[in-house]
């Protein structure tokens, strides 16, 4: 089986780690440290903590659960908004 990481270019993706879930702008893959990341902005609109909307932020590849990919912020808050 090939190896490959996904391509999230013009996505906003939503990762689940066993703690939470970060809702990211535009992710991209990057090797910090010898350890692999999923890079990018917390997605604006995404969370009721404003003060983490649009800051940069990492999450390790292989904490992550599983992930959702949106079309756009707009989709993500209304299909969230569907499932309450």
């Amino acid at each position: 089986m090939k190896d490959t990481t996904p391509n999230f270019a013009n996505k906003i993706v939503s990762f689940s780690t066993e703690d939470s879930i970060l809702c990211v702008e535009s992710p991209i893959f990057e090797l910090q440290c010898k350890k692999l990341f999923v890079v990018g902005k917390v997605a604006k609109g995404s969370t009721v903590n404003d003060w983490a909307e649009d800051r940069p932020c990492a999450i390790a590849w292989d904490k992550v659960t599983d992930y959702m990919i949106f079309d756009s912020i707009k989709q993500y808050i209304e299909l969230l908004e569907k499932s309450e």
